[in-house]
């Protein structure tokens, strides 16, 4: 078995040392026949780095590191001068965003025997692409990566991350001036900000993000997973005492998913190279970066419900800095997919996999209650609803309830309430629906579980009986009759002083 490039983006070290490469060559031979100009944003750690680390490669004219990949004889090797960005790795953060970007200008200027007069990063830009076109008398291929880092790190700080913006739209004003000396752009990132903004100066630019045609240029697919990956799935299913079928199962439910054309279900690479090294299932994509900003801005919502989440098409297509809508921004950040289209062309959004939706409740668990997710509380809320022991079950929520620190606790907004036992049933692998909406009124939540569903009906500092009621007299039962289920109507009154459930009542 070839050795996994994990943490590996370079395509030069990955093809030298001969580990396993996933031939991505057939899109990237589609994409120089298409567009010379191009944009695609992808999630963090999706293969966007390894992508342009090819890219570059191709327009060095290194055939010998393409040898038995599809592109190898496809296309005429010449070598071009390049203009290559990571704006994740220019040190922005230490130096400023513009002397960051003039060090990187002028290092690159260096390398090809140039020096820069010009004033200004967009004067130093303009002035290495014209003199690099004049020395080799060849078109410029300028390569830049993770271009949205400068802002996207100061989210939390709208004044700075709006500078960096700035920047970064002065930068890039010259591009389409200069499109006589350029023969190849490529821009990759996160987020695509509005065009008011960074994007009116890249109007040109091809979005790959939802064609069709490039919906796996970054990822895994099922079938190269089988290709690929076929020994160590055999490996994996021996290590984890599972039938072969079984462990596929298993690794789809964990970390397959993800899809910009409502068709291609793509595989985290980042994940399956970690699951392939370790054979153990984890949440390996998740944890190697924390979204903080994310649930800070959920929870200021009380946005807790992110499954089967109904969406224009212009949801995905920007976002301005000063106005973040959550949604947008859980999408290309990689924390929700579309899961399909709807008749009216609106998209569902939804998890991608088990591994993000696990982990993205547990964050969320941690930042409602500024707790960690407790095993105990979780097996006794399972044992409370398999047995329908609504004793237990109360005893199990006020328990929760009452290790939440006083300082963070929301004692009269209901929908804080709503928010931590709706996270915590879904921890403990309950299908809940909250903010059940219905021709005759919203449901707080309803809970299904085998052959029952319970109505749940909240309310502060009331009475469970009025809980109780409201479900009797809007008659919130009628659209789950002729299920065969059982169906039980509960109200549960919340005490703001005592931060407990001090009443509740089953109809």
């Amino acid at each position: 078995m070839q050795a996994l490039p994990i943490g590996e983006q370079h395509f030069a070290t990955i093809r030298q040392k001969n580990l396993l490469y996933v031939d991505k060559t057939a899109y990237i031979f589609d994409l120089l026949e298409e567009s010379s100009y191009n944009f695609l944003s992808r999630p963090r750690r999706f293969g966007k780095s390894l992508l342009v680390s090819t890219l570059k490669e191709i327009f060095l004219g290194n055939q010998h590191l393409f040898k038995g990949l599809f592109i190898e004889n496809k296309i005429q090797w010449i070598a071009h001068p390049i203009v290559h960005l990571d704006c994740s790795k220019i040190g922005f953060k230490e130096i400023g965003l513009t002397q960051a970007l003039t060090k990187e200008l002028e290092k690159i200027a260096n390398s090809y025997q140039l020096s820069l007069q010009n004033e200004g990063v967009s004067g130093k830009f303009k002035e290495l692409i014209e003199k690099l076109h004049q020395k080799t008398g060849l078109g410029v291929v300028i390569l830049i990566d993770e271009y949205d880092k400068p802002i996207t790190e100061y989210l939390e700080s709208g004044e700075t991350a709006l500078s960096q913006r700035e920047i970064l739209k002065s930068f890039y004003s010259i591009v389409k001036g200069s499109s006589e000396y350029i023969r190849f752009f490529f821009l990759t990132g996160i987020s695509r900000f509005s065009k008011v903004s960074l994007f009116s100066e890249l109007n040109h630019l091809h979005d790959l993000t939802f064609h069709p045609r490039f919906a796996a240029i970054c990822g895994y697919t099922p079938i190269e997973l089988e290709q690929y990956f076929g020994d160590r799935l055999e490996k994996a299913a021996q290590e984890n005492q599972l039938q072969p079928d079984l462990l596929k199962e298993e690794v789809q439910k964990w970390y397959n998913g993800y899809s910009w054309d409502t068709k291609t279900r793509l595989y985290n690479p980042f994940s399956i190279l970690n699951f392939f090294s370790t054979y153990t299932f984890s949440n390996y994509w998740f944890e190697s970066g924390t979204p903080t900003f994310l649930v800070k801005l959920l929870k200021k919502d009380f946005q807790f419900d992110l499954e089967n989440m109904e969406v224009p098409m212009t949801a995905f297509n920007s976002y301005a800095i000063d106005e973040i809508e959550p949604t947008a921004l859980l999408f290309q950040a990689g924390y929700l997919t579309i899961k399909q289209k709807t008749p009216f062309n609106n998209y569902v959004l939804d998890y991608p996999n088990q591994e993000v939706k696990d982990s993205m409740l547990q964050h969320l668990f941690n930042a409602y209650t500024e707790k960690k997710t407790n095993s105990t509380l979780t097996e006794k809320l399972i044992k409370a609803v398999q047995q329908h022991n609504f004793e237990l079950l109360v005893e199990t929520i006020n328990t929760l309830f009452a290790a939440i620190p006083n300082l963070i606790f929301l004692q009269h907004k209901e929908a804080y309430y709503h928010s931590i036992l709706f996270i915590a049933f879904k921890l403990a692998g309950f299908y809940i629906g909250a903010e059940v909406n219905q021709a005759i009124g919203r449901l707080d939540a309803v809970l299904t579980y085998q052959n029952r569903v319970y109505i749940l009906e909240f309310k502060l500092d009331q009475s469970a009986e009025a809980a109780l009621q409201q479900i009797k007299s809007k008659n919130y039962a009628l659209a789950y009759e002729n299920q065969e289920k059982q169906i039980f109507l509960v109200g549960i009154n919340f005490n703001s002083k005592l931060k407990k459930v001090d009443d509740w009542k089953i109809g």
